[in-house]
């Protein structure tokens, strides 16, 4: 994790935790087993604040909504405890290669080259090109969470983790569902 990022509510760094007496980890590593298998995540977890930070320097929309990104400021026991999750069930996430969003070194500008170069292959070979584009930016706030969750099922995922993300996803309202 990046040093020099801003606290969470509860006035926390990554600093604090690097720079804590070693034995900390050890309790870290019993709390994350314990929510997995209790699945249940604590509350503070949950608690983060938002900030509004501009995205262009001049824009030509003035002081517009469409020129700040929101960003959430979590917990940072949160956040170590979402990096264990990522790394204990990575192979679960295991996606298309024509993915490029939500992939460790690749972005949007390699969408954008691939498919700058399929358009040219295609008209230098005398074909009409005819490109849809659909911006999913806000996807996930909108999507169905039980068809993620139908998914996850379908991958084997845990029934502790489906829990776990359940609870974080829905304020704990469903995860008795996959408790039983």
């Amino acid at each position: 994790m990046k040093r020099g990022k801003a606290a969470g509510l509860d006035d926390l760094m990554i600093e604090h935790v690097l720079y804590s007496h070693p034995v900390l980890i050890v309790i870290l590593a019993k709390l994350f087993n314990l929510v997995v298998s209790a699945a249940y995540v604590p509350y503070g977890f949950r608690l983060s604040y938002t900030v509004s930070l501009p995205k262009e320097v001049c824009s030509r929309k003035g002081n517009s909504v469409e020129n700040y990104r929101a960003i959430s400021i979590s917990p940072i026991f949160s956040k170590i405890f979402e990096h264990c999750i990522l790394t204990w069930y990575k192979f679960f996430g295991d996606t298309s290669p024509n993915q490029f969003g939500f992939k460790k070194g690749l972005s949007c500008g390699h969408a954008i080259f691939s498919l700058r170069k399929v358009v040219e292959h295609y008209v230098a070979g005398g074909s009409t090109v005819n490109v849809y584009l659909l911006d999913l930016s806000k996807a996930f706030d909108k999507m169905n969470h039980f068809a993620l969750y139908l998914k996850l099922m379908d991958r084997s995922v845990s029934v502790q983790l489906l829990s776990v993300l359940c609870h974080v996803l829905n304020g704990g309202l469903l995860s008795h569902i996959f408790i039983r």
